[in-house]
């Protein structure tokens, strides 16, 4: 989230920035695994940003996706991304991105990402007939 955040804000290549994230994160001891599974969410997000986007839009945000908040619409993308991957149950991804939201952004914005993703996650179910 914070590679994708930091390329929002400031053009700088995402796959560099997510380098740099994984050498520190290599450094404080993170798995082989885990490392693969962050490059796999980050390149899936930015891969699917306009899918994405236009998912977050259909589950009836008022707002412009590009203008909302900056963590917000990350934290989004990201759980998505996560959501998709379906190797994580989704009651743990969208109460994990609450909770990156709330630590990260603020308690509205904790509000704001839960309704999103719960009405894109019920468009996807709804979708694939659950």
């Amino acid at each position: 989230m914070q590679a994708l955040c930091q390329n929002d804000a400031h053009g700088s290549g995402v796959r560099a920035t997510t380098e740099a994230f994984i050498t520190a994160a290599q450094e404080e001891g993170a798995t082989a695994g885990t490392l693969a599974y962050v490059r796999e969410l980050v390149t899936l997000a930015r891969e699917r940003r306009q899918r994405f986007s236009k998912a977050i839009q259909a589950a009836g945000s008022a707002w412009d996706v590009e203008r909302m908040d900056l963590v917000d619409r990350n934290v989004i993308r990201v759980a998505l991304a996560e959501l998709t991957l379906d190797q994580v149950p989704p009651k743990v991804v969208l109460n994990e991105a609450i909770e990156i939201a709330r630590e990260y952004a603020s308690a509205e914005s904790a509000r704001f990402v839960n309704g999103v993703l719960d009405r894109v996650y019920k468009d996807l179910r709804t979708r694939n007939g659950e």
